[in-house]
């Protein structure tokens, strides 16, 4: 596992230093990391979805394009094609497929041919909140499991793909995502300030002549348009994976003649690299801390939450009256994305360290944050929007009590194996916090 590690964490070194400039800190122990860097190369490892927020022109999707051309060993004109748009007039036809109008009108036949973006093994959709909400709608089966449907027709790819979308902070031209969409990306990072000597080097431009290739991405692409029907989707997804494994000896080279030597990981070296993650054994502390996390979340008072009903209720203090919600997504995203966290870093086991540092991440932009809570963190002084701020505090607060709980939360798990229902009753009448009584629900 070291060494699989040291070269992920020599390509977040290139990353960083290289292709993503900015000076937001992620911390974790004695460790420090740019998030943007960070968890894009982890979500390409991984294929999962990633969401980017940050003002215009902040390097959102320019950052996004390099490293996926990087790790996924794809020339940058190729993931640049493959870029979903996000604006009003976005459409299937220009997204997904098309009928081929002269079969059509022909033979009287419906063929589909589909569009290069469903093939990419990576996709970039800039400025995702530009969509109008139908259009976020026709995106939520593909973000979700990779299966893109047009006019009656499937198009399943055997693997995953890895996705990322750019966000502009509201503006007129914005429409507010609509939650099932957001719930589908597992994570969301945010570009920030940037130090004054790398603003030096992003004015005069960022060098990324070493990614292109643009003779490549043309034979790429009409291999693909002259394919594209349902029935070669597998000779395709082989034909991209045979020249990204090509390019990425290509791109070895190049960064060896700029004396920079590292390993881009193969096809089966990062199913190998998931594999290790997956192994990865979550602490108890981990587990005692989601469980305690995930009841206190709950509604006492009803199914469908209202922040209006948390007035005067008898739960107000706890994280149920200022975070909305904790999906089942979330918390898969949560447990992937911290196993690959501890993987980076060495571990043998997921701590509770590990976990409190990806919790902000993949809860932030799915779940909603009560007015009250925001307005108590609106005029601090802070290195982040408010939502990502006001996460962070809640969790050190419901770290706290969890602290306090530890001990007594362990005996009720003994009590509960033991069947003895007394003593669960009785500590749920004494503690009166919602993990408690959970436990004595269906007694």
């Amino acid at each position: 596992m070291r060494n699989a590690n040291q070269k992920i964490q020599r390509l977040y070194e290139l990353v960083r230093d290289q292709f993503y400039l900015g000076d937001e800190i992620f911390e974790i122990g004695d460790r420090k990391y740019v998030p943007l860097a960070l968890f894009g190369i982890l979500n390409l490892i991984l294929d999962g979805k990633e969401l980017i927020f940050g003002e215009y022109g902040s390097g959102k999707t320019s950052s996004s394009e390099r490293i996926s051309s990087l790790v996924k060993g794809l020339p940058l004109e190729f993931v640049q094609a493959t870029t979903i748009h996000g604006h009003p007039e976005q459409t299937e036809e220009k997204i997904k497929a098309t009928l081929d109008l002269g079969r059509l009108e022909k033979e009287g036949e419906e063929v589909i041919k589909w569009k290069i973006i469903p093939y990419s093994p990576v996709v970039i959709i800039d400025e995702i909140n530009r969509l109008p909400i139908g259009k976020q709608n026709m995106l939520l089966n593909e973000v979700d499991r990779n299966i893109w449907s047009y006019r009656g027709e499937t198009l399943i790819l055997k693997g995953g793909k890895s996705f990322f979308a750019t966000i502009n902070y509201q503006d007129a031209g914005t429409t507010k995502l609509i939650a099932p969409l957001l719930d589908r990306f597992d994570l969301a990072v945010e570009t920030g300030v940037v130090h004054p000597i790398r603003k030096r080097v992003i004015r005069r431009g960022i060098d990324e002549e070493i990614l292109r290739d643009k003779g490549l991405t043309q034979e790429m692409i009409e291999y693909i348009l002259k394919n594209c029907e349902t029935r070669h989707s597998e000779r395709v997804v082989q034909y991209i994976n045979q020249r990204a494994e090509e390019f990425k000896e290509e791109l070895e080279k190049r960064l060896r003649k700029k004396g920079l030597y590292l390993h881009i990981p193969r096809t089966e070296e990062v199913r190998g690299i998931i594999r290790q993650m997956e192994e990865l054994e979550i602490s108890e502390d981990a587990e005692l801390f989601l469980d305690y996390v995930g009841q206190e979340i709950y509604c006492q008072r009803t199914l469908k939450k209202d922040f209006s009903r948390c007035s005067g209720c008898h739960y107000t203090n706890y994280l149920c009256s200022d975070l909305y919600h904790i999906s089942n997504r979330a918390e898969q995203s949560l447990f992937k994305y911290s196993k690959a966290l501890a993987w980076m870093a060495g571990e043998e086991v997921v701590t509770l360290e590990h976990v409190i540092a990806v919790i902000p991440h993949a809860l932030w932009h799915r779940s909603e944050v009560s007015d009250e809570k925001l307005s108590e963190v609106r005029e601090l002084e802070k290195d982040s929007c408010d939502e990502f701020y006001a996460v962070c505090e809640l969790m050190k607060e419901v770290k706290k009590r969890w602290e306090e709980h530890r001990d007594y939360q362990i005996e009720a798990y003994l009590a509960l194996k033991e069947g003895d229902n007394e003593r669960l009753v009785r500590m749920a009448d004494k503690i009166d916090h919602p993990f408690f009584k959970s436990l004595v629900r269906e007694l």
